[in-house]
């Protein structure tokens, strides 16, 4: 059964950059994974559970983008 992974933050260690996805399935779509960092390119990037307060905007920022599109 397909289980709807938790918001991610993910980070850059080098250049500071960071952004919260939250998925909307178990089938990351563009945008909800990276192999490197989008500003520097630098690969070591962190990924974390996002915190209560990230993770809210995140989703919610989703739900927006669904509803203008």
């Amino acid at each position: 059964m397909p289980i709807k992974p938790h918001p991610i933050t993910w980070s850059c260690p080098s250049c500071g950059w960071s952004k919260t996805v939250a998925p909307r399935s178990d089938a990351l779509a563009p945008g909800e994974h990276y192999d490197a960092c989008p500003k520097c390119g630098e690969e070591n990037l962190k990924a974390a559970r996002a915190n209560d307060v990230l993770a809210g905007v995140a989703e919610l920022a989703g739900k927006l983008r669904q509803i203008l599109r």
